[in-house]
């Protein structure tokens, strides 16, 4: 099928009235169509945003206008004169309900009375005394009905929104927060909680299941952006505090992961005088909203903005500590982009970017000075090729940055540039070349730090190899006669699950060994929407066929074991406790849509949220 034909099955395939071939059909197509995916996730929200509409009467003035009107009375075959002899409250009513008995079929009736002050508004329908009507006339008083209704409740939701979205712009003087509380609002209860976007708001759910439903994590008055991110504990692979952006305002908010202490972080992310929406298709729009990044400890986040209007944006860090936003000092003219922290917190790597040419600088927080690492990056390259990846090597001791040039599809060179003792030798080409891909891992190569790349093959992908950083490093092969479409590295470094041979969204699945390069085949027909999912330990991974979720355990990659739970799976998100490896969250997006959490040692399962996210799940604890 193409988009076309898909598009005009979707609403029948979010309500489950397609035939089987049409529904896989339909499903196979989603797998490798973003933008019909993007299409069923807004009938999705749509039908949420319009089953959140309250039951509500029209006020009386604006009932009598309407029912008094001579394009109703005509309708109705009365006249003005015996309308008015009726008296204001005679209900204007045809005999019957103005509507065909069709099976299936909602009956549409007129809503009489006044607004009630009740906070849920009870509707009373009234049934008028009998008159006879032609079958025409009702068909046209069923049609003028229905849009009144319609735009009654438009009407009311509109104005609830508008209501709900309204309140003081905050006064962004100095870099001081600004608390947004929630009014009314309680702290969730503590524990492990998963936390994902809906409907541009962050909803929690509790992990032990006992939760009858989500909570809304995020104010009513926000829209929350797709790059939100959780900080951390130390010790731990979650924390209890999480940053995101309102789009609304271009705003950085925290909040605490049991709802609480929601502030907006100074400065603003665009002068007052710019509307996000004029600048939402732009290159400094998509930095800001991709800068979110909290430092190890979970103290400090760092992001970029340009309050002032300029077009170039600047980087600031927000200190939980104190409260306060620092501006970091560039002299280099250009956009601040990427922001990157050290494994120690120390140090923060970032990217300044003028007229295609791009220079990397590391940031001393202990000294708050700024050093550059590399200049001039794509001054004599081609069109659009500048820095694609940007991390450090995880030794603390010895801090090493290390990154990658080129395009997509075309990855020029590798780099790597210590900035502890050994910084007098400078930025030095670790590889070469012309890759399809390059990954980094931190835990590559016995923790070491080591880059994944795909070999470019005339028309196609190709093997894996694994590079790591270390000038002059043995390269090492680890698939041969391979078309490798997806890779992503194990938690640990140890291993690689990736796509072979991927053709309309599905390919064959494999794990391969980074030391040893065993390569085992562990299913065909493996999804790459969503994409395999490792567990935190790195022993187990998870992945979805397009009806089935399976589980593949390293120690025994070729045998998998499959869920019963069964569907079109649109995320997947292994437990971040280390109390509760084998829990595992799916969000299903087929017949039985909902938010999952799955006990993968039992092979048992219970339904957490019936409406489901298209985006990532992440974990929080709440203390």
């Amino acid at each position: 099928m193409n988009c076309e034909q898909v598009e005009e099955l979707l609403s029948a395939y979010l309500d489950n009235m397609l035939a089987p071939e049409e529904r896989r059909q339909v499903a196979a197509h989603r797998q490798t169509c973003r933008s019909c995916t993007q299409a069923l996730a807004d009938f999705r929200r749509n039908d949420a945003l319009l089953a959140r509409l309250p039951r509500i009467a029209p006020d009386a003035a604006l009932r009598e206008r309407i029912f008094s009107s001579p394009d109703f009375l005509e309708l109705t075959g009365e006249t003005l004169e015996n309308a008015s002899s009726a008296g204001p409250t005679a209900p204007r009513l045809p005999a019957r309900s103005p509507r065909r008995d069709t099976p299936g079929r909602p009956h549409l009736v007129a809503i009489p009375g006044g607004r009630s002050t009740a906070p849920h508004p009870t509707v009373k329908i009234e049934t008028p005394p009998a008159r006879r009507r032609s079958r025409s006339s009702r068909a046209l008083i069923a049609t003028f009905a229905a849009a009144l209704i319609m735009a009654i409740g438009l009407g009311a939701y509109a104005g609830i929104s508008f209501l709900s979205h309204q309140g003081p712009t905050p006064a962004h003087s100095g870099f001081t927060p600004i608390e947004n509380p929630q009014q009314g609002s309680q702290p969730l209860s503590a524990g492990v909680r998963v936390v994902y976007l809906r409907d541009n708001a962050l909803w929690s759910e509790r992990a032990d299941g006992t939760s009858t439903q989500p909570d809304q994590l995020t104010p009513a008055n926000v829209s929350v952006a797709s790059g939100w991110v959780v900080a951390t504990l130390p010790g731990r692979t979650t924390g209890n505090m999480l940053a995101y952006i309102d789009l609304k305002k271009a705003s950085v908010h925290i909040i605490r992961s049991d709802g609480q202490e929601d502030t907006i972080i100074n400065p603003p992310l665009l002068n007052a005088n710019v509307s996000p929406a004029s600048i939402q298709d732009t290159a400094t729009w998509a930095t800001i909203l991709n800068s979110l990044t909290w430092s190890p400890d979970g103290t400090r986040l760092a992001f970029v903005a340009d309050p002032t209007g300029s077009g170039q944006t600047q980087l600031y860090i927000y200190s939980t500590a104190t409260g306060k936003t620092t501006q970091v000092v560039v002299t280099t003219p250009g956009s601040v982009s990427h922001p990157t922290w050290s494994p120690d917190g120390a140090r923060l790597a970032f990217e300044v970017s003028r007229q295609g040419v791009t220079t990397i600088l590391d940031y001393n927080t202990k000294i708050n000075s700024a050093l550059t690492i590399a200049a001039g990056i794509g001054a004599n390259a081609t069109v659009g090729q500048g820095v694609l990846t940007l991390d450090w090597s995880p030794d603390t001791d010895a801090p090493a940055i290390t990154w990658s040039i080129g395009s997509i599809g075309h990855v020029r060179s590798l780099w790597v540039h210590h900035v502890g003792t050994d910084s007098s030798a400078g930025a030095q080409q670790i590889q070469a070349g012309d890759f399809a891909q390059a990954i980094y891992s931190r835990s590559g190569h016995n923790g070491a730090g080591s880059w994944m790349v795909i070999t470019s093959i005339v028309g196609r992908a190709g093997d894996i190899w694994r590079i790591d950083v270390t000038p002059g490093a043995a390269i090492i092969q680890l698939t041969r006669g391979r078309q490798v479409n997806f890779a992503e590295w194990s938690p640990d470094g140890a291993s690689i699950g990736y796509l072979d041979s991927l053709s309309e969204g599905v390919g064959v699945f494999h794990i391969v060994n980074t030391s040893t390069a065993l390569d085992t085949t562990v299913a065909s027909s493996v999804a790459y929407t969503p994409a395999p999912a490792w567990s935190i330990d790195s022993q187990q991974v998870a992945f979805s066929t397009g009806t089935r979720v399976g589980i593949a355990s390293v120690l025994s990659p070729a045998n998998p074991r499959y869920l019963t739970l069964k569907g079109v799976a649109s995320a997947l998100s292994w437990s971040a406790s280390a109390n509760s490896l084998n829990q595992l969250i799916v969000a299903m997006n087929d017949v039985q849509q909902g938010i999952y959490f799955v006990d993968t040692r039992h092979n048992t399962s219970f339904l957490a949220d019936k409406l489901g996210t298209d985006g990532p799940i992440l974990w929080t604890v709440i203390p």
